[in-house]
């Protein structure tokens, strides 16, 4: 990322792991003013939490449960609603992340009826929404994280940390038709 937005990129922009389960992706950032961590799940907020009363660079205030598939944004943290909310402030915002890789296991499998499917079932908003513009793409989680940081964080920043599946399966023809930029 220095190498793309500068030596002085922590300084410059705001990061949300809007995936962060137990934070690790966020070790050896250095402005927590800066950093942002949502997860699904209050037993990984907690854990962030303990691992800040024990020195982890990161503000207590920036730490929250979301679900990013399915919940408002009117439910973010004021300050991070504030630079979503603001283009000049999203067009320096890094969506940083590993986010998850479950899908339905086959075609014949719709996704949310699987065990593996953690959190998220047919009949969502996002899944819904998305669905007609990625296809069966919709059924990969990461999929549905993507899509919907294009569309509803236009101009930010991402940066994620996976394997290139999406430029490469069949599956994906939909959803690389629905990112300008993606070969």
């Amino acid at each position: 990322l220095a190498n793309a937005l500068g030596e002085n990129w922590q300084d410059e922009y705001y990061i949300w792991d809007c995936c962060a389960g137990t934070g690790n992706l966020l070790a050896g950032l250095t402005n927590k003013y800066h950093i942002w961590a949502s997860t699904l799940d209050q037993q990984d907020v907690d854990v962030m939490r303990e691992r800040i009363s024990n020195g982890a660079n990161l503000l207590d205030s920036h730490v929250f449960q979301f679900d990013f598939l399915n919940d408002s944004f009117d439910c973010l943290p004021k300050g991070l609603k504030e630079i979503i909310d603001d283009p000049e402030k999203r067009r320096k915002l890094v969506i940083y992340i590993n986010p998850p890789y479950k899908e339905a296991t086959n075609v014949r499998q719709k996704t949310g009826t699987g065990s593996n499917m953690s959190g998220l079932t047919k009949g969502t908003p996002t899944y819904e929404k998305y669905l007609k513009v990625i296809g069966s793409a919709a059924r990969e989680l990461f999929a549905l994280f993507l899509m919907r940081i294009y569309d509803e964080i236009p101009e930010c920043i991402v940066g994620q940390f996976s394997t290139l599946k999406h430029l490469q399966s069949q599956n994906f023809k939909l959803f690389r038709k629905a990112f300008p930029g993606i070969v």
